[in-house]
């Protein structure tokens, strides 16, 4: 068994590495691609309505979110313009982005 990490090689019986943390692997030709870093982004737009559609059809199937919420209310501009962001973990992404997806589906613009 090795650690992926650290690449130390311990005994059958040990499963985590004891200096990293981490599941070992049976061996380091099989171990898997490091996977990416961090959150991404899931949905943006300008809608509050369809922000809060988009969080609820996250939290419906149990995806962890974090939201963003960019206000542009500068004097001089003529129009507000919020912009809306919604964050998920990047394993969770294509499956958060197909529930987005499903959530407005139907929907017809005003």
């Amino acid at each position: 068994m090795f650690c992926p990490k650290c690449k130390a090689e311990y005994r059958a019986e040990i499963s985590r590495c004891p200096d990293c943390d981490i599941a070992l692997i049976k061996s380091l030709d099989s171990e898997p691609p490091p996977a990416p870093e961090g959150p991404a982004l899931a949905w943006r737009g300008n809608d509050p309505v369809a922000f809060s559609r988009a969080l609820a059809a996250l939290r419906e199937h149990k995806i962890q979110s974090y939201q963003i919420a960019e206000h542009d209310n500068l004097p001089y501009l003529a129009a507000f313009q919020p912009r809306y962001g919604i964050f998920v973990r990047r394993e969770d992404v294509s499956r958060a982005e197909k529930v987005i997806r499903e959530a407005f589906a139907g929907l017809v613009p005003d």
